[in-house]
């Protein structure tokens, strides 16, 4: 079952049902012992006023005067009936005709009410006891017709029923309407959706109610991560036709001409040309090996994100034998996109590992955010370089040589997490020292 509303209804009716069957429940049982305890005491009256009419004749034995009895055990099957038995004698009610009842003798002083069935198929209430008058044991038992009892609960529980069922189908008509209305948000954000899709909207309406609005905001920050996502692939797409371009074009010319003649200063540059091209495609395929399949929005294990991105490096440039030196507790979590923080890494890395000589140092905290500090012992940066490493879209790596499009796509990524970065020299390994903190959202 699919639909919300579907549930909704389901579960109300499930629960209307169980508590209202409980509620009928308790009613009938509430009236049938309001009821027994009412007929019991007029049994108890009744039972009173056969002991009191049994008066000791001239020999001493009790007989029932029945001139005394209430009028009602004189009128065949009227639903008052009575049983007495002594050692000596036993009296039955008028009122059973010819029918007679049963009774079961108990010790003196104890008594049982108990239903049982009647003349006429009527349902008893009977009251049994043993009792002693006079110094003679009596056994008494009195009856009483509980139909019209019964048949008034089974009309109770007949009306709280149809009660109930209509209170139900109300109460769902009702829901229903503030269901409908209460999912009116959301029809707009589902039109807003298609909106999005056929590209007249940007971004989704915030304006929704609490319940909902985790789930826009999470829409929309994924919207930015894919916008973003998409600005860097076209960015480093251009970057790659730029740096391509210009060698690409040399090559044409020198090989284009009518009469073609390579001396070795042209064939020289061709030389370069070709390697700049080896160069950049190198750096792409790197960044690709190193970022991988990747999955944003969770909670990410900085050990364990870093510990593959080094395994590849070290298998990338196995001839320099690097040392990495990794000062990072198993605790360091950050929340965040991982793909953000993959290519932050794979690019910080790479260009570290590019230009050391033997040693990159990466440590890792996450006090009051995420703080990374990456050094190595290349040759370092000059201020110069800083400078225009700080300018956005700056290509100092285009022959192949120096730092640029890697540094520039962490720019891009500390812009988009609202950080903060400095480039420095290492005060201890003597080359690149990049200090970057991203406060945690």
């Amino acid at each position: 079952m699919s639909s919300l509303k579907a549930r909704l209804n389901l579960g109300f009716l499930i629960i209307s049902l169980l508590f209202l069957s409980a509620v009928i429940i308790a009613n009938v049982i509430f009236f049938n012992e309001f009821g027994e305890k009412f007929v019991e005491t007029r049994l108890q009256h009744d039972t009173d006023a056969l002991i009191a009419a049994l008066k000791p004749d001239e020999e001493g034995k009790l007989q029932l005067d029945e001139l005394n009895l209430n009028p009602i055990f004189l009128q065949p099957f009227s639903g008052h009936y009575y049983r007495i038995e002594m050692d000596h004698v036993t009296f039955e009610s008028r009122s059973l005709w010819d029918q007679t009842l049963t009774l079961q003798r108990l010790p003196t002083g104890k008594t049982r009410l108990f239903q049982d069935k009647g003349p006429l198929d009527q349902q008893l209430l009977k009251l049994e006891g043993g009792y002693l008058k006079s110094g003679q044991d009596i056994w008494i038992s009195v009856s009483e017709d509980y139909t019209p009892i019964i048949n008034s609960l089974q009309s109770l529980t007949v009306t709280l029923a149809v009660l109930n069922f209509a209170i139900i189908l109300i109460v769902i008509l009702f829901q229903r309407l503030i269901v409908n209305r209460s999912m009116e948000p959301l029809k707009k954000t589902s039109e807003e959706l298609s909106l999005l899709g056929a590209g007249e909207k940007q971004f989704l309406n915030e304006t929704v109610p609490e319940e909902v609005k985790p789930l826009v905001k999470g829409i929309n920050k994924l919207l930015v991560i894919v916008d973003n996502r998409i600005k860097r692939s076209t960015t480093a797409l251009g970057n790659l036709a730029h740096a391509l371009k210009t060698p690409l074009a040399f090559i044409e010319q020198s090989i284009s001409g009518e009469e073609l003649v390579l001396n070795k200063q042209t064939l020289k540059e061709i030389q370069n040309a070709t390697k700049q091209i080896h160069n950049q495609l190198n750096h792409e395929l790197r960044r690709a090996r190193i970022i991988g399949a990747t999955v944003h929005g969770q909670k990410i294990n900085i050990l364990e994100l870093v510990d593959p991105l080094i395994e590849t490096l070290k298998t990338i440039y196995r001839d320099k034998q690097l040392n990495f030196i990794i000062d990072i507790k198993p605790d360091v979590i950050f929340v965040g996109d991982r793909y953000d923080m993959m290519e932050l890494f794979g690019n910080l890395l790479d260009n570290a590992c590019k230009w050391a000589k033997s040693i990159v140092k990466i440590e890792v905290n996450d006090t009051n955010g995420l703080s990374i500090i990456i050094e190595d012992d290349g040759p370092g940066i000059t201020d110069e370089m800083i400078t225009k490493i700080e300018q956005r879209g700056a290509r100092i790596d285009e022959s192949g040589s120096g730092y640029g499009l890697g540094l520039s796509i962490v720019r891009e990524i500390i812009d988009l997490n609202q950080a903060t970065h400095n480039y420095s020299r290492s005060g201890k390994y003597g080359g690149l020292k990049i200090t970057i903190h991203i406060p945690q959202n």
